[in-house]
């Protein structure tokens, strides 16, 4: 498949090498063009009352079903959320806790899938967190912490700073024996791998749009594995939440509300209101990643990546992205003396990288080249 078709969507690189989409990605030029069009034609429509944005709807509508092909869910299993956080709030929140309850979370998470839980122990809920040995989390230092009074367990798919990857179906296996749910923070993973939520057995899966999906801020996406979305109601309410045909009779009707009535399925989720254009924008971006086919993302991005780790090593410096089989992926985090003279030098070259932990942490995606590597790693050898 032509790479240079796609390279063709993202701008940037005809200025600069982007490694950091870890952090906040570039926009392909389709999601750029759609949200321009859309926002004209909203414009319009405030403005006449005689614009039909019936199909950009449709569009936002659909963004649940592609999102569920990169994740292996169902469109049913979809809400749209603002963002990660969020999410993690909704899924931490709303489940039962009984007195002893405990939920297991680790040193490897970003702070988004710590606070959600930490915030639990106004509850009398314990938060019990698995320290890294050398930026990894066995499966077994986490089994030692799950028992029969574990309400969840909290892993990000892929860690934010070193790439660590988890082996959620083995951690699920453990967490279900025992009871509890696996919940997972998946904004470093969806958009560059290919995921299965039901065969890892993940309950509850939180992800924004502006990283590995190549959108912009200020889109979610939660997944609740389908048998959850009955069963639990969420903690915080917003007009998706109720009962469409008590909505309408209360407004159009004058009905009164006296009693609480939950709208079916995943809908009742939705508590906030969307970023109507956010939506359309990383709807166009996933729509390129499937085009491309997420097994091919993650094939590019694991041999980019591995060639990455070869030549960093080769070159003398210590990484602290773990080197075991299928133990990290797509995120690179290599030590530096200096990591702010560095961050300095390679941005006046051009080179769009972050400082995370004492290191230059790189992150490439999938319409990066060997070439644009190449370049970096010669650059990278300007500062020794």
């Amino acid at each position: 498949m032509d790479i240079q078709r796609f390279r063709a969507e993202f701008p940037i690189t005809r200025s600069k090498i982007f490694l950091n989409h870890a952090a906040v990605s570039p926009l392909p030029l389709r999601s750029a063009d759609a949200m321009r069009s859309y926002v004209e034609n909203k414009v319009k429509a405030q403005l006449t009352h005689d614009v039909d944005l019936g199909d950009w709807r449709k569009k936002i509508a659909e963004t649940k079903g592609l999102f569920a092909r990169l994740i292996g869910a169902r469109e049913d299993e979809i809400a749209h959320i603002p963002n990660t956080t969020f999410g993690l709030n909704l899924i931490a929140q709303m489940l039962d806790y009984k007195p002893g309850s405990n939920v297991v979370t680790n040193t490897l998470e970003y702070i988004s899938n710590v606070i959600v839980w930490l915030k639990l122990r106004e509850r009398g809920v314990e938060v019990r967190i698995v320290r890294d040995v050398g930026g990894r989390i066995s499966v077994d230092m986490l089994e030692k912490s799950i028992d029969d009074r574990t309400v969840a367990v909290a892993v990000g798919q892929v860690g934010w700073y070193n790439g660590f990857r988890h082996d959620l179906r083995a951690i699920s296996e453990i967490a279900h024996e025992r009871g509890a749910f696996l919940a997972v923070d998946g904004i470093q993973a969806v958009g560059n791998m290919k995921i299965d939520v039901a065969r890892e057995g993940i309950d509850f899966l939180a992800c924004g749009s502006y990283k590995w999906l190549l959108g912009p801020l200020g889109a979610g996406f939660l997944y609740i594995k389908s048998e959850h979305i009955d069963r639990f109601n969420p903690p915080i309410l917003g007009g998706g939440s109720i009962d469409p045909e008590v909505s309408r009779r209360n407004i159009y009707e004058r009905f009164d509300l006296y009693e609480l009535k939950y709208s079916k399925g995943i809908g009742k989720y939705e508590a906030a209101h969307i970023n109507d254009v956010a939506y359309i924008g990383v709807g166009e971006s996933m729509r390129l990643l499937l085009d491309y086919g997420v097994e091919n993302v993650e094939e590019r991005i694991k041999r980019i990546g591995d060639y990455f780790i070869s030549s960093l090593i080769e070159m003398g410096y210590e990484l602290q992205t773990p080197l075991g089989e299928d133990e990290h992926h797509a995120i690179i985090n290599f030590k530096v003396k200096d990591p702010d003279a560095v961050m300095d030098y390679l941005s006046r070259n051009g080179v769009v990288v972050s400082k995370r932990v004492g290191g230059i942490r790189v992150s490439p995606h999938f319409y990066n080249t060997e070439e644009e590597i190449e370049k970096f790693l010669s650059i990278l050898k300007g500062i020794r």
